[in-house]
């Protein structure tokens, strides 16, 4: 579905533009929402590091483009997949534990203290999902498990089918959510709620 952010007035977070199926795209780049299957999408190693992504796909956002595209999830879900990916696995994490264990002065322990340090804006990981946007109108505001579907309409399947997997899937290890940590994450993250409740409206 669309979404219109022009309301918004400050400029957002990094957009790529890239072609897929014959579209022009342009594609707003939020970690923990699908970032792996955009960079494979775009010909990279889905681990590439968006300083590490060539400037050919970094392009000013106000131009023509077949779809405009942003992918979204629910903010406590994405926050646990990254906890998971970090923290218990420990995927590629030697930058984000070293932020924690500055900003904290601890060693990661459990998600409660992890909701914290994501609510003092600790690394790029945590940034909310809503400030990554444009003052744009996005074409597709896709939440993540409809990435496929939503992207073999509007590529075509056989494109598309870099999305049907996730690259970069976290063990499905039991993690507690506290009601503490649910109130730190529904404040820090309010305005990605605001936005989810807008997205999910009838």
């Amino acid at each position: 579905m669309p979404f219109d952010n022009r309301g918004r007035f400050r400029p957002g977070r990094q957009h790529l533009t890239f072609m897929l199926g014959g579209k022009r795209i342009l594609y707003a780049y939020i970690r923990k929402n699908g970032c792996s299957s955009f960079k494979a999408a775009m010909g990279l190693h889905p681990e590439t590091r968006i300083g590490h992504i060539p400037r050919k796909y970094k392009i000013w956002p106000f131009g023509h483009y077949d779809a405009r595209i942003f992918v979204w999830r629910d903010p406590e879900a994405r926050l646990v997949s990254l906890f998971r990916n970090k923290i218990l696995d420990r995927h590629n994490a030697e930058d984000l534990i070293a932020r924690y264990q500055r900003i904290m002065r601890e060693e990661p322990s459990t998600f409660e203290k992890f909701a914290v340090f994501a609510s003092l804006n600790g690394d790029p990981h945590v940034v909310p999902q809503y400030r990554h946007l444009h003052p744009i109108r996005y074409s597709h505001a896709i939440e993540l498990s409809q990435l496929h579907d939503a992207m073999a309409d509007l590529v075509g399947t056989e494109e598309a089918a870099i999305f049907r997997k996730p690259f970069n899937p976290s063990q499905a290890t039991r993690v507690e959510i506290t009601p503490e940590a649910r109130r730190i994450i529904r404040h820090y993250y309010r305005q990605d709620y605001a936005m989810v409740e807008k997205l999910t409206r009838p």
